[in-house]
């Protein structure tokens, strides 16, 4: 979900808008100010309904951001790193580098956005029941708000991954049977069933209620749901792949230490063979590292400086260390390389580019 920009970080956590999201702020304001508040207020003026719509969608996704914010703290506090939360055209996503490690983690991750929204239902209702008679434009929006966060909480609640209630349910398969791997498949399968039930319910809502909006736009979220359930499993397979594999497998031990004074042209010469290089300090630069096949066609007169990385902390793992860490050990940095050691002895580099090809080849064949 790169497509999008940045608009604040709190509490460390990057939050980002991805563009279909205007889509759906448009959507709910269009619907608020022409169906809903007219019928819940009348005698305003239209200028008011549009206010309303607008105050009361952007609020909703305010709640939204509350939801992802309530499982990134609890995942975090439960040693999951969170990057950023993200608005989009279904709601909110929270990026996290790496799955709960325990049964106990999953659950309390999982259950603490619809908790959050729980929490957003009952604010909602007692301004609901203050403002009721004062100021009434106030009461129907608070009225609106406190309903679509108790449906935010019911729908995450559903038993099917990669729903919250899916991963509450992952959680609770694999606490009683310690089985990880068949957790996780019960909770694709339920969140599948979820995603075609939900499918069928908007095409009966269509052909029952001649209801186009609701019927479609409840079908799209059942794609979208069973979609991420097969996603999921894609994921999950990978990665218990990769758990599989280790740095061994993609370890490049021929890396010699280069000056950084030579050119691309210069250094194919000395190393026809060549991939991984050091490049020592030059020229005021820190040590370095270069892996030709990720620079890709560059002119050989270049120095091999402007294309190399700065090991600035880099990150360091054993032959023995599975993929699966590796890649989100690299995630979670930024980095795309690491430097292999055996105790204290430097034994080779791995690279980003050689993992992704090695997983590549393993799907081809």
């Amino acid at each position: 979900m790169e497509s999008g920009f940045n608009f604040g970080k709190f509490f460390g956590i990057q939050f980002r808008v991805h563009y279909s999201w205007f889509f759906i702020f448009g959507l709910i304001t269009v619907f608020l100010a022409l169906e809903v508040f007219p019928g819940a207020i009348r005698g305003q003026s239209t200028p008011v309904y549009w206010l309303m719509g607008i105050v009361t969608s952007f609020l909703f996704f305010v709640s939204v951001l509350f939801h992802e914010t309530g499982h990134s703290l609890a995942g975090r506090a439960n040693g999951i790193p969170v990057s950023s939360i993200t608005l989009f055209l279904f709601g909110g996503a929270a990026s996290m580098t790496r799955e709960p490690a325990t049964a106990a983690a999953e659950i309390k991750m999982a259950s603490a956005g619809p908790g959050v929204s729980l929490l957003l239902a009952g604010f909602f209702w007692l301004a609901y029941t203050v403002f009721l008679g004062s100021t009434n434009t106030v009461a129907a929006m608070a009225l609106w708000l406190a309903q679509i966060n108790l449906i935010v909480a019911a729908f995450n609640l559903l038993p099917g991954f990669p729903l919250d209630g899916g991963r509450v349910l992952r959680g609770l398969w694999w606490h009683f049977s310690g089985d990880y791997v068949r957790a996780t498949l019960v909770a694709v399968f339920w969140g599948r069933v979820a995603g075609f039930l939900m499918i069928g319910a908007g095409i009966y809502v269509v052909i029952q209620n001649r209801d186009w909006l609701a019927g479609v736009w409840l079908a799209v979220l059942g794609w979208y749901l069973e979609n991420s359930a097969r996603l999921s499993l894609k994921q999950f397979t990978l990665q218990q792949w990769m758990k599989g594999k280790t740095v061994a497998d993609v370890l490049e031990r021929d890396c010699p230490a280069v000056g950084g004074d030579i050119s691309l042209g210069e250094l194919k010469s000395r190393y026809p063979a060549g991939k991984c290089f050091r490049v020592v300090a030059t020229l005021g630069k820190p040590e370095a590292v270069l892996y030709l096949p990720s620079i890709g066609d560059k002119p050989d007169a270049t120095s091999i400086v402007e294309f190399a990385q700065s090991m600035d902390r880099p990150i360091e793992v054993s032959p023995g260390d599975n993929l699966l860490t590796l890649a989100q050990q690299m995630n979670e940095t930024g980095k795309d390389y690491a430097i292999v050691k055996d105790g204290d002895a430097f034994i080779g580099m791995v690279f980003l580019d050689s993992l992704i090809d090695l997983v590549n080849r393993s799907a081809a064949t």
